[in-house]
């Protein structure tokens, strides 16, 4: 009886110890969240595709303006995590490069908007961030012609 005790007791630790080990390498390959400041969370966001690959809601919501008559209209698409292209917004180097700007719009300690435009043209995306745990992107709105 003894022996069956020592061996189920083992078995028991064996397994605590695999499921350790697996928890520890999951939580390793997460990436940690760059800054729970939005400001500094965006410069992080903006200049590296692999922080906004991990920091993306998939599947995207994304508005998009529809060339229609009389009046353009506002379409609602998912883009899933097969179609997406990262990165979503280019970074500093490519904003000065193209002449694209990016602002700030509104920040709370639950959603932030930013705006990239490209002054004197009809290029205007709104990308929308909300804040669980870590900032992640969660919308995007093309309101481009």
């Amino acid at each position: 009886m003894k022996a069956q005790q020592r061996f189920c007791f083992f078995m028991l630790a064996t397994m605590l110890g695999l499921f350790s080990i697996s928890v520890q390498a999951a939580s390793s390959s997460a990436t940690l969240c760059p800054s729970k400041e939005f400001t500094k969370f965006l410069v992080a966001f903006t200049e590296s595709s692999s922080v906004q690959e991990e920091f993306t809601n998939l599947p995207l919501k994304k508005i998009i303006t529809v060339d229609a008559e009389p009046e353009p209209k506002q379409e609602a698409i998912l883009i899933e995590k097969m179609k997406m292209v990262f990165p979503v917004i280019p970074d500093k180097k490519r904003r000065e490069e193209t002449g694209l700007k990016l602002q700030v719009l509104d920040s709370t300690s639950e959603e932030a908007a930013v705006k990239l435009e490209k002054p004197d043209t009809d290029y205007q995306v709104i990308y929308v961030f909300k804040f669980s745990s870590c900032w992640f992107l969660d919308e995007v709105k093309d309101y481009s012609l």
